[in-house]
């Protein structure tokens, strides 16, 4: 198409615009196949810029799951050496730091006292576990007695009599703790997930106050 000094040539979809002055013009042509190669240039470049996007999406999220899972071990790491002094304490019976003595000749019992000075709902949830300790125990004492034909005089006075004792040491330990945190008892967070469950199932009872 010509129109006065202006050309203009058309390759797919490049126009390329010349512009003449006076009789002259100044053409520039693309032809197709220059075309077809800058187009595949361009799509080339974009296509290289993903993909290093991508990887370094990917680099990124790799290191971010490391470092979760590393964190996640560390944790549980963490909580299987506090399982394992707290169990060294309730075998001791009280907290004092005697008996387990660790590698560089600190008790294990006196570093956690050092740090952890149990009190109020906290002292109460450790007597309670020694408490359910005991009573599993009085129980078993008992299921084998049974099986062993005991005569029920002698199961009276050896077992049974021990089990009310032990109900009445019960009593006496969540007085205590209701004195010191009378919420804690009422939530129930210290009974097993069984016990929890019945007590979602039936509300509150406000005879749980006097039974404290």
């Amino acid at each position: 198409m010509k129109s006065g000094n202006v050309l203009i040539f058309r390759c797919l979809s490049t126009v390329s615009w010349c512009n003449g002055v006076g009789n002259e013009a100044l053409v520039v042509v693309e032809s197709k196949d220059q075309c077809k190669t800058k187009g595949q240039s361009d799509e080339h470049k974009v296509t290289l810029r993903r993909l290093m996007q991508n990887r370094e999406a990917a680099r990124k999220s790799r290191l971010r799951k490391k470092a979760y899972v590393q964190q996640l071990e560390n944790s549980r790491l963490r909580l299987a050496q506090i399982e394992h002094e707290l169990q060294q304490v309730r075998q001791q019976g009280t907290f004092v730091g005697i008996g387990v003595t660790a590698d560089h000749g600190h008790s294990i019992v006196g570093n956690v006292m050092q740090y952890f000075k149990p009190s109020g709902s906290v002292a109460f949830d450790m007597d309670y576990a020694r408490w359910v300790d005991e009573h599993e125990r009085q129980i078993n004492d008992i299921r084998s007695a049974i099986n062993s034909q005991m005569g029920d005089n002698e199961l009276h006075l050896l077992l049974v009599d021990g089990v009310m004792v032990h109900y009445d040491e019960l009593y006496k330990l969540k007085s205590i703790g209701a004195k010191a945190d009378v919420f804690h008892i009422l939530s129930g967070l210290w009974k097993t997930p069984a016990e929890r469950c019945f007590m979602w199932l039936g509300g509150f009872r406000s005879s749980e106050l006097y039974h404290s």
